[in-house]
């Protein structure tokens, strides 16, 4: 995994966009800092007014954990196109909604009642999102042990979810759930566009990382070993700099985004 502001990560970006592509972005991490409680999450003012420049020039997705609605909220309007519930909102397909509540709610009744066990630690939060849930220890006294309680607790659900990890956030996916990644190959495929960026933070992005075709340009911020990404931004205050060189090179002469220029896939419709 090599740098983005590498020599080869800036050639990647340059050819990522000359070409039709689709640009997707994480919120929590990504767009926005991680922050203690959720609630409070919010995306600087430079970086939002550079989002919004690069959605009205490209395709661009925000494609969240976050509810629907929750993540609306905390992008311009400039942004038309966004995801939430780890890809189960803001799509339409052959996910079925109902059952995936139905499902939610009988885990969050169930964890209910386990939290109001005194062994349970206080600082452990449940978030309804309809049709997922994630469970919060960021506030935990002992993080280990909330931890481990929550893993123990998870394997007795039924039906068994599916779990993903986080930063100190457990996110359960009931039977029938998309993932990020078979969300954006969806909106790659209805946008009829060559390649994917995506630029995402969590073990959540990990999971479009590790299954990403081998033109989509994939981008971890934080340096990690183990990451599937291609590339990697050091911290999220460098995600300015990445929309910056994006605004940039969409900018230049001859470039298919520039003011004037035709996009690959409107010259495709003409043919």
């Amino acid at each position: 995994m090599k740098n983005l502001l590498s020599p080869e990560g800036q050639e990647a970006l340059r050819s990522v966009s000359k070409t039709s592509a689709l640009f997707a972005f994480d919120f929590d991490g990504t767009l926005a800092p991680i922050v203690w409680r959720p609630d409070d999450a919010k995306i600087a003012i430079g970086v939002r007014r550079r989002l919004a420049r690069l959605a009205r020039r490209v395709p661009v997705v925000v494609i969240s954990g976050r509810s629907l609605d929750d993540l609306r909220t905390r992008l311009p309007v400039e942004v038309q196109t966004c995801v939430g519930n780890h890809g189960n909102e803001g799509l339409p397909g052959a996910t079925d909604t109902a059952s995936m509540r139905a499902v939610c709610s009988a885990w969050i009744a169930r964890l209910r009642e386990q939290l109001a066990d005194p062994s349970a630690d206080s600082g452990i939060t449940i978030e309804d999102k309809g049709v997922t849930v994630s469970l919060h220890y960021r506030l935990a006294r002992d993080r280990i042990a909330a931890a481990r309680w929550l893993s123990e607790r998870l394997a007795e659900l039924d039906p068994p979810p599916r779990v993903i990890g986080g930063k100190l956030v457990f996110n359960l996916l009931p039977p029938g759930a998309r993932t990020k990644f078979e969300a954006l190959s969806d909106l790659a495929r209805d946008e009829a566009v060559e390649r994917v960026l995506f630029v995402g933070d969590d073990e959540t992005d990990e999971l479009v990382f590790a299954r990403a075709p081998a033109n989509w340009l994939t981008v971890k911020v934080d340096l990690d070993s183990s990451s599937k990404a291609k590339f990697f931004l050091q911290q999220q205050s460098e995600v300015t700099i990445l929309l910056d060189q994006l605004l940039l090179l969409l900018a230049e002469p001859g470039n298919a985004h520039s003011p004037g220029g035709k996009s690959a896939r409107a010259a495709a419709q003409e043919r």
